[in-house]
Order: C-alpha cells, then structure tokens, then sequence
C-alpha cells in the first residue's frame, strides 16, 4: 500500500489532498477477499475564490477550432478490447465470488464482449493487455477490476473472468457486475438505462419542509472543505452530488442548493468550481475533477442555466477542454456536455462548442453511451 500527498493550488489558496493508494504496484492487495470461487469440472461437451476576483480585464480562454480534425480523428479510434492470450491463473490466487468461468471460448471473443458492455453501460474503461487487465469506473464512480486468467489442469479449456471492486460503492455496482460477467459468457442483457439513480423520486410536496434543510447542508460542507485531505473532500463533494439533485431530494430543496451553490459570493460553489479551473494536478487518482463536474452539471440543470455570466465565463474554458479531451476521459465530457445543454444559448462561440461536441459525440460512439447520448442531446439544441 503505496501513500502520497498531492497539493491542489488556485490563486492563494491551497489544497493539500492526501491520497492513500490500494491500487498500486501489481494490485495484489485485495480490501475485501471473500472465499474462493469454485467452478464446476468440465463437461465432455480548492481556492482563494475565483467568483471574489471580479471580471478578468483579459478575454476568457477559449479553444482554437482550428485542430479539432486531428481531434476528432483521435476520438474516432476502436477502443475495443482484443485480447489474444490470457496468462494462467496463479497458484494460491483467492478467486472473488464475482469471477465467472467460460469454457470453450477464446479470450479475444469474451475481451470483446466485455468491452462492449462497457460501453453500453457508460463504464470508462482502460485496457492493459499485458496484464489482461481493464481499469473500470463506473458513472456512479465505482472503481473497479476486470481479470482475466486462463484455468489450470481440468478447466485448462476456458477463461476465467473476475471483477473486483476497489473503491466506492453505489445500488446500481451489483448490476454492473452481473451484466459484465453475463455478457463474458454470452448472454444477451438487458438494456441498461441512460439513468444510474435507483432512488425513487421525490414529489415537490415530499420535499416541503426540506428546503432549509438543504441550504443549511451547504454549511455542513463548507466545514467540510476546511479539512484539506482527500477523504473530507470526497464526503463534501458526494454530499453535494445528492443534494443538488432533484431526483433525491426533490425540487425545491435541489433548487434552493443549487441556486445558493451557484451565486458568485458562494465560498463553497468557489471551491468546487476551483478543483475544475486549477488543473496543476493532471493526475486525479480518485476523480475528484470528475464528482466537482457532477455536482455543477446537477446544479446548471436544476436552475435550467440561469447563472451569471461571470460563471458561464469561468466555466466555459474548462467545460470545452473537457469535452475536447473526451477520448482520454469520457466521464467528465459527458458532465461538461450536461452543462453545455443548458448553456448553449446566449453562447458567444457557438460554432466551436458545435466542434467540440463532434469530438465528444465520436468519443461517446466508440466506448461511452452516455456520452454519446449526452453531446447528440446537445447537438440537436444547435440549429
């Protein structure tokens, strides 16, 4: 288990995120190991505040249009996984009970599989095929493995694949891994839906009496922020993913959130909105960039983008490049694109967030649904 700090800085503030690793080196160390998995034999068959700073006397960076092509090219390319040889499960290797066996098929077909599930299911994905190996997130953030191992001695004639969970956890997890597994072996899913949430929905009158409530949440997270460590950062920013949406908390108290969240006094919308603007930390081991975009793209959608234009300005620069950088990191395109949808209008530029969109539409076509989704929504807003 491999510990580091990382420093996030904007303007004179300072963040100093303390990260813990259980993911590093082989990834040999399990956090939870339940009993092994037995198969049957074979058969013979954050900042000083931006907001606080004023309007810039310089022009807001904006995107040139002008490599969007060699971009896009980018986006276009096969993220599908083919796998052409498994390495043999190790002797004394704890199997997860989330492992399924697969006889008879080879490895480039089930790798091919997975990585269309992965797909279908808006699940950002990274392939290692030295290790036959898929780095997995989840739009919940749910972090996750995908193994993959030849069997030894009487199930020499198929693969085994495991998932393994690392960090997070959310109701929609265990579906994700049944599918995954179900699709390795062949077995047709059911369509999953564009949305994660599997909390029912709260009526304006279930939510009466709990406006104040949610404004004074934001209190709660300002004292969260204080603490400059990863783990008080990632309580906050869940906290306000939940909060700002109207799904869980109904839409009264989500607009009340969302509309204090997003004033340009806000101390707390500053910080969140600083982890997305300060990008001196390209490395952003536990998504946090990823959670800040969530809880500004429920709060844009809540208030139907009515934000200042000093936010729209702040904002824009960043959303683009995310949805520009779509190939490398669907997550936060698809985040950025649910803001552009309600921003799209009184856009200064329209026609270079109509090239940036393209990008994040390809991106999404080859291993994102949801953010193939997402931009097209966008697109189609564009006449």
């Amino acid at each position: 288990m491999n510990d580091s700090s990382q420093k996030k800085s904007a303007g004179n503030f300072m963040v100093d995120v303390n990260l813990t690793m259980h993911d590093g080196g082989e990834e040999t160390t399990r956090r939870v190991v339940g009993p092994s998995t037995v198969f049957s034999p074979a058969m013979t068959s954050v900042p000083a505040s931006p907001f606080l700073a004023g309007p810039s006397s310089t022009p807001s960076t904006t995107l040139k249009t002008a490599p969007t092509t060699a971009l896009v090219k980018a986006a276009a390319e096969p993220f599908v996984w083919d796998l052409s040889s498994a390495p043999t499960l190790p002797d004394l290797h704890p199997l997860e009970r989330t492992a399924a066996f697969v006889p008879h098929v080879s490895s480039s077909e089930i790798s091919r599989r997975i990585s269309q599930i992965l797909r279908e299911r808006s699940i950002e994905a990274c392939y290692e095929d030295d290790k036959a190996k898929v780095k997995c997130t989840t739009p919940d953030g749910v972090d996750f493995r995908i193994r993959l191992y030849r069997g030894r001695g009487e199930f020499h004639h198929g693969i085994i694949v495991e998932v393994q969970r690392r960090f997070g956890a959310a109701f929609s997890f265990h579906g994700d891994t049944y599918a995954i597994l179900s699709a390795a072996e062949g077995k047709e899913n059911q369509p999953c839906s564009s949305t994660s949430s599997t909390l029912p929905l709260v009526s304006d009158s279930d939510d009466e009496s709990y406006s104040p409530n949610g404004v004074a949440s934001l209190s709660t997270v300002s004292k969260m922020l204080v603490y400059r460590d990863h783990d008080s950062y990632l309580l906050a920013l869940q906290t306000l993913a939940v909060i700002t949406d109207a799904k869980n908390v109904g839409e009264k108290t989500a607009f009340a959130v969302s509309t204090e969240l997003l004033q340009v006094e806000s101390e707390v919308g500053s910080k969140i909105i600083s982890l997305l603007v300060d990008r001196t930390v390209e490395d952003d081991i536990f998504k946090l960039r990823v959670m800040a975009l969530t809880v500004i793209a429920n709060a844009i959608q809540t208030v139907k983008g009515d934000i200042s234009d000093m936010v729209r300005e702040m904002l824009r620069p960043t959303l683009l490049q995310e949805m520009q950088g779509a190939h490398k990191n669907p997550r936060a395109a698809q985040m950025a694109a649910r803001c552009v949808q309600f921003l799209l209008e009184g856009d200064h530029d329209v026609a270079e967030v109509h090239s940036v969109l393209q990008v994040a539409l390809q991106a999404g076509q080859v291993r994102h649904a949801g953010l193939e989704r997402q931009a097209q929504v966008c697109l189609d807003k564009i006449v």
